[in-house]
């Protein structure tokens, strides 16, 4: 199904975009970087939005459902980088790319009756995220995190799974009302507004070189191609077929970063990360 595609296609985008991330975040600062990729974003899709015209025959509630889609998508940028800053991706990219899960909360919410099998999916895939932070090697997992880090790691990656969750809600509606590639381009207004505050408290004003600019634009061209794979998947009948592809981020980040950053993962954490994956991918079929 195109919707399923769709969700591994951004699951891929999103993963290079960690890992590349990961490379940068604490040397550039965690909100910092976040800032930059979402101009970055901004400025790549200007050129598009602008010439093609689009946006400016959209209604009131469109613009405003785009805007509202950056306020959730930058907290789970946001706190995505910073635990990115304090942990290593074979931790960070399973504890968040379980999300998915968080879309039959908001069923429940708006009238939704869970199966037995969906609940046992919820608390599987938890279970899974406790397996891995606690898990791993002496040099990954949990024990790659400097002493005292692993609850604001936590705290961030939980925020940055509130945020993500919420998006995908709202950009898939956005996308609707006004475009998936509008929609994504008024997303990085308001994210920028949401990850100021923490950028500017985090005190780094260290110099960006050449190599971290090219970095962060190619981090902002995946981020809104990412994003807009996922707006577009809106349009399509079982469009929450999408969240299958995305359970395969945290996979795909973790391979990543086996290959290219040398971590390295313990038996106990591909558990977990089995647990993670087959939970979300278990709950997108079962809530359709």
């Amino acid at each position: 199904m195109l919707a399923v595609l769709l969700g591994v296609f951004a699951a891929l985008a999103w993963s290079v975009h960690d890992l590349i991330a990961r490379s940068m975040a604490a040397r550039i600062g965690a909100f910092r970087m976040a800032a930059l990729v979402m101009v970055a974003g901004g400025l790549l899709l200007s050129f598009y939005v602008l010439y093609d015209g689009r946006i400016w025959q959209s209604s009131w509630q469109g613009l405003m459902s785009g805007l509202l889609l950056g306020l959730a998508y930058g907290l789970g940028v946001g706190g995505l980088f910073k635990a990115f800053s304090l942990g290593p991706i074979s931790l960070v990219g399973p504890l968040t790319a379980g999300y998915p899960v968080l879309t039959v909360l908001w069923g429940v919410v708006n009238g939704l009756e869970p199966t037995p099998l969906q609940w046992t999916c919820v608390a599987a895939a938890l279970a899974g995220a406790i397996i891995v932070a606690r898990s791993g090697t002496e040099d990954g997992g949990i024990n790659a995190v400097e002493p005292g880090k692993m609850p604001t790691l936590l705290l961030f990656a939980l925020i940055s799974v509130i945020g993500y969750s919420c998006s995908i809600v709202l950009g898939q509606r956005a996308a609707v009302m006004v475009g998936e590639i509008e929609a994504t381009w008024l997303s990085r207004a308001t994210a920028l507004i949401t990850i100021l505050p923490f950028m500017l408290g985090e005190g780094n004003r260290s110099p960006i070189s050449r190599h971290q600019w090219t970095g962060i634009f190619v981090m902002g061209a995946l981020d809104v191609v990412g994003v807009i794979a996922i707006n577009a998947s809106g349009h399509l009948p079982g469009k929450e077929f999408a969240g299958i592809g995305i359970s395969a981020y945290g996979a795909i980040s973790v391979i990543l970063a086996i290959i290219f950053l040398k971590e390295k993962v313990s038996p106990g954490q591909w558990v977990g990360l089995g647990m993670i994956v087959a939970a979300v991918a278990a709950m997108s079929v079962s809530t359709m």
